[in-house]
């Protein structure tokens, strides 16, 4: 895969207009440079600068300093920028926070208490009505390498099936636009999360849940090595808390309940993902 870094500051001048300004603020306005807090970019730039904005303003009070929050394009930009050190702290799936852990310098500072909970949905109208019914189909998707993606190719693959043969997966970039394909009639059938249906205040009449896959660690929490140890241990007893007391709105408006350790169970539940995004991603280098 060819992945393409651009620099912070054309990445923060080509934001800007997406997220609100004072998210993404440029550089030249801090006297001092910010913190990157990285958020992997499963939804539109703007729903996530609406939805992580408050973690972004706490992070800012907590390390008293700046703090600007950036996405990406796609998955392979946020993972590679991760890899290169560009962030800070970062929102992340669930195995690529695996594998920043392990070759990226990356501390965990916590986890939701709810689990990542995908489900492959359709139209009410859909004619579909089991897994088996897929076969022939089209199923979209955020992102290639979301964690909900190889979850869903794990699953289609435990079917004897052949995707590209047997089940088309298309990537459209964001849970949105999925969910567009899906009442445009471009694709039968779209993997989600229970997470993102909430997160996009999705009514339950307008979807049917076709299947639930097994359910796997979320989204999860890391800061860079170079923080130290002491200021990030303290970082994430701090955050942990405040999900649990005022921060606690802006965790239940993303579906997180309230954040807790990451434990070796939760590092260990990822390495799957992390030897099947290896074998696809072969020469990356992430």
């Amino acid at each position: 895969m060819s992945l393409s870094l651009i620099s912070r500051r054309q990445t923060l001048a080509r934001l800007s207009g997406l997220f609100f300004g004072a998210v993404l603020a440029p550089r030249a306005a801090h006297a001092a440079t910010p913190r990157l807090f990285g958020v992997v970019p499963y939804l539109s730039a703007r729903k996530l600068a609406e939805l992580y904005e408050p973690l972004r303003a706490w992070f800012a009070t907590a390390l008293a300093q700046p703090v600007a929050l950036e996405s990406a394009p796609d998955y392979s930009a946020h993972f590679a920028r991760t890899a290169v050190g560009e962030y800070d702290l970062i929102a992340t799936s669930p195995y690529f926070g695996r594998i920043a852990q392990l070759r990226h310098a990356m501390v965990g500072l916590a986890r939701p208490s709810t689990d990542l909970e995908p489900l492959l949905i359709v139209l009410p109208t859909s004619p579909l009505q089991t897994l088996a019914d897929l076969k022939g189909r089209t199923l979209v998707t955020s992102d290639r390498w979301a964690n909900l993606t190889l979850a869903a190719r794990r699953l289609l693959r435990e079917q004897g099936w052949t995707i590209g043969e047997d089940v088309r997966l298309i990537a459209t970039g964001s849970h949105a636009n999925s969910l567009a394909h899906l009442r445009q009639g471009l694709a039968d059938a779209a993997v989600v999360s229970v997470t993102t249906l909430k997160q996009l205040e999705l009514p339950e009449g307008s979807y049917r849940i076709l299947y639930r896959l097994p359910p796997t660690p979320p989204l999860l929490y890391l800061a860079h090595a170079r923080l130290g140890e002491a200021r990030i241990a303290a970082l994430a007893e701090a955050f942990q808390e405040w999900s649990r007391s005022s921060g606690q709105e802006h965790f239940a408006r993303l579906g997180h309940g309230v954040l807790r350790p990451i434990r070796d169970a939760d590092w260990q539940a990822l390495d799957g993902f992390v030897a099947e995004f290896d074998q696809l991603n072969q020469g990356s280098g992430l």
